[in-house]
């Protein structure tokens, strides 16, 4: 036989750098990773949902405010002259009087304008030039007029007659008399330009909602000096947890500023506070970054915490505040998870906050639900009961079920959360209790809990609506879109493809997953992540490759994206998508396992075994692929790794022994990454062994098998070198698959000339060559056998010549008697 140790080189060589290393993808934030923090964390809105919802606005003032990393400033005629309220050629006017030296100038010859438009343009080219009482008397003009004929340019007017007088307060507020009279001006001037937008008069600027701002600086004075909110954001870092580490010593002396703070008062402070609150119930960014920095100079403030909780709406701010932006934790997690050196550390002005509030008496709670959270967060539960007690809406109930789960009442906690459901805002409610990502959570935690208390098919429900309605697949992470990269949508495909029963899933599928019809063919979607791919289709899809894997074929078909669906194509060799057609390869894979089981021949088998084979290493992971682990089809195979559930995560609390029992059993088979390529190598070996030896479709097979496994799948032990660790002691199990595949052609197949690359350059195998083998070998056997049994043959031949004759014989002679 012709000898071959150096193929065998050539085949470890090539496992040695068939494999190229990517890094991961960002990991979710899963519900499923850490249950018991997600079920014990604090129920709480963001800031920003809780700052425009302190004083919802009752009118129909709009926020003109820029974007906050700025936009195009080019505008057309058109567009600048829509946004300034007038028409493009009154647009013309105004540039060219802004073009002359004084207001008079401007006044004089604008006679052609509305006698608003007219008198402020004046009024403004003197508020250019620091001519500022001449500009006051032109704004004042313009609101003396009746206001039919003010409706231009009133709004504006009041609103710079506001700033100016706001500006001389500015100058004067050392002399007390003169400080207080501005101020008041000014502060009559912003309201009267919110009055004028309200009955009607043209606020293209967002003007009104802007002077709500300013009047709110108004109150921002200390001695003299006005403080901007910039400076009184994170105003005496060292008050909390000084150099001496007594924080409440700290605590009890009013905290030193930059240069300004210490005098403002209580009073000042309600006034901004409000003013800033109705600015951001118009949807106004720039309040709520003001109400931030208020309060949390406020609550560096212990002397002006008792003053202003007085007022509903600062002790509703600074909850909000303490909730969403201090840090904080409650102090009630499993001994399993928390040592005295790792438990949470609660910021002592929380609980400093809920006492002063509770101090004054719960009938004078504004935002009880709120409160109730605070309660929560500072360990405070019986405080919490009370307050979700005299409260009602989601947020509470969402409280509720945190402090059910807390006494382990689980069956408790359920309800509440189901109330917390039923209780969901309508979207936009001025008045809503809880922001739409918190409704969403909302669905999610309860999917987690029914998870917990063994209801699978409910936290599929659960955590599939929470998905849906956030939507992405939780691998996507956007600027735009809160809850895009939260996970659902990962957490909802690990209990479709692991916890579920394959019927679980089918009829969940059945009742809740339609197929949606095709995008046109013009607004076709991303493919790469299937960014667009609709997460009822998504799991169709899951559960078509769960039934082809159960060997359930004719079930799985209809589950598969359509074959003319445009969001799922393939590449073709020049680099052109093209239709996946993922069904009809689906039929092909299974009409060729049919015929491997099947066929009338051997041979038959093989071909139909191997045509099985083919298809699993090119399509598995679209027709087979596990969605998670260990085929990670969310992210097309690209990364191991980001997604689902592992062994070691299923050790922590509120996960059922059911679920690690039907984790363990919805394994891959083989549980190594890329399993389908196992798979198809399997297949092709058991079509080596349905053909002849010698054929060279037998060395064709495996040589397809052993370069699937050159291929891949990666093995972290192939990588060690990356990471430092020691090489493995061991080969990887593709290795050894490899290895093995070759040994057994060079054990029992015939040489063939592309040997010499084993694994890497093979021909397709020739079955039709392989029948024509075996029907030679079965002749040469024939005649094999006759040359060698001929003797015996031809006694055997005699004797049955013999044995007829005799019996001819005695047939004649009973004839011959009767």
């Amino acid at each position: 036989m012709y000898k071959r140790p150096w193929i065998v080189a050539a085949v470890v060589a090539g496992l040695a750098g068939a494999v190229a290393w990517a890094c991961g993808p960002m990991f979710p934030n899963q519900l499923l990773d850490q249950r018991e923090a997600t079920l014990k964390s604090v129920p709480q809105n963001s800031f920003a949902f809780e700052a425009q919802h302190l004083l919802p606005a009752t009118d129909k003032l709009v926020s003109n405010e820029p974007p906050p990393y700025g936009g195009d400033d080019k505008k057309n005629d058109d567009a600048e002259a829509k946004s300034l309220g007038v028409s493009v050629a009154q647009l013309a006017r105004i540039k060219s009087l802004r073009e002359l030296h004084t207001g008079d100038e401007a006044f004089e010859q604008g006679k052609d304008l509305p006698a608003d438009l007219r008198a402020y343009v004046a009024g403004a080219l003197d508020f250019s030039r620091d001519q500022q009482d001449e500009a006051a008397a032109r704004f004042e003009q313009v609101l003396a007029l009746p206001p039919d004929q003010a409706k231009l340019r009133s709004v504006w007017a009041a609103y710079m007659l506001g700033r100016i007088h706001a500006a001389k307060a500015n100058g004067a507020a050392s002399n007390a008399t003169v400080f207080q009279r501005e101020r008041a001006a000014a502060a009559k001037a912003f309201g009267l330009a919110r009055t004028r937008a309200v009955d009607g008069a043209s606020d293209t600027q967002g003007l009104a909602v802007s002077s709500f701002g300013e009047e709110a600086r108004l109150y921002l004075y200390d001695h003299g000096t006005q403080c901007s909110w910039g400076v009184l954001y994170g105003a005496s870092e060292d008050v909390v947890d000084g150099a001496d580490g007594d924080s409440d010593k700290d605590n009890q002396a009013p905290a030193k500023t930059d240069g300004c703070g210490n005098g403002l008062t209580a009073d000042d402070l309600r006034r901004a506070i409000t003013l800033y609150a109705a600015q951001a119930g118009h949807r106004s960014d720039s309040a709520v970054n003001s109400l931030i920095a208020v309060a949390d100079f406020s609550m560096r403030q212990p002397q002006l915490i008792d003053p202003l909780i007085d007022s509903p709406v600062p002790q509703r701010l600074l909850v909000a505040y303490a909730l969403a932006r201090m840090e904080g934790a409650s102090d009630d997690t499993s001994a399993s998870t928390t040592t005295a050196a790792t438990k949470p550390k609660i910021d002592p002005r929380l609980t400093a906050l809920v006492q002063a509030i509770e101090k004054r008496g719960l009938d004078h709670v504004a935002g009880a639900d709120r409160l109730a959270s605070l309660a929560y967060q500072v360990g405070n539960y019986d405080l919490a009961a009370r307050l979700v007690d005299k409260s009602s809406g989601p947020l509470a109930e969402w409280v509720r079920a945190k402090l059910a789960l807390q006494k382990g009442d689980m069956a408790a906690a359920s309800a509440a959360y189901a109330a917390a459901a039923k209780a969901f805002p309508k979207t936009d409610d001025p008045q809503a209790a809880i922001e739409p990502a918190n409704a969403h959570l909302i669905s999610g935690e309860d999917g987690v809990l029914a998870l917990a208390r063994g209801e699978y098919v409910e936290a599929m429900g659960h955590l599939y609506d929470a998905a849906s309605a956030v939507g992405g697949d939780g691998n996507e992470y956007e600027d735009e879109g809160d809850a895009v990269g939260m996970g659902y949508g990962n957490d909802a495909s690990y209990v479709a493809e692991r916890v579920l029963t394959v019927d679980e899933l089918k009829s969940f599928v059945d009742a809740h997953a339609p197929e949606s019809p095709n995008p046109p063919k013009d607004k076709q979607a991303d493919t790469y992540y299937r960014m667009q791919f609709p997460l009822a289709d998504n799991v169709r899809w899951l559960l078509a490759r769960r039934l082809m894997r159960a060997g359930r074929y004719d079930e799985a078909f209809a589950y598969f994206p359509k074959d003319d669906d445009p969001r799922i194509t393939t590449q073709d060799d020049n680099g052109k998508s093209e239709p996946a057609n993922l069904r009809n390869k689906a039929r092909a894979y299974a009409k060729a396992m049919h015929d491997g089981q099947h066929a009338w021949t051997d041979i038959g088998k093989a071909q139909g075994l191997y045509a099985a084979a083919a298809i699993a290493r090119e399509n598995g992971m679209e027709i087979l692929g596990y969605e998670q682990g260990p085929d990670f089809q969310d992210n097309g195979g690209s990364f191991q790794g980001g997604s689902g559930q592992t062994p070691d995560s299923l050790k922590q609390h509120y996960v059922t022994d059911g679920e690690r029992q039907r984790y363990a059993e919805s394994v891959a088979k083989p549980d190594y990454r890329f399993h389908y390529r196992y798979i198809a190598a399997d297949e092709a070996s058991q079509a080596a062994d349905l053909l002849p030896p010698r054929s060279q479709a037998f060395a064709a097979v495996l040589c397809k098998a052993t370069g699937w496994m050159l291929d891949g799948p990666p093995d972290y032990e192939d990588h060690y070198q990356y990471y430092g660790d020691p090489a493995p002691s061991q080969p990887s199990e593709r290795e050894r698959r490899a290895m093995a595949f070759y040994q057994r052609y060079v054990k029992q197949g015939a040489y063939v000339s592309w040997a010499t690359d084993f694994g890497h350059t093979c021909e397709e195998p020739n079955f039709d060559s392989a029948r024509a083998l075996k029907r030679a070998q079965q002749v040469r056997a024939v005649k094999h056998a006759v040359r060698h049994y001929f003797p015996y043959e031809l006694g055997a031949f005699v004797l049955v010549v013999a044995g007829f004759a005799a019996w001819l014989v005695r047939r004649r002679k009973r004839k011959a008697q009767v």
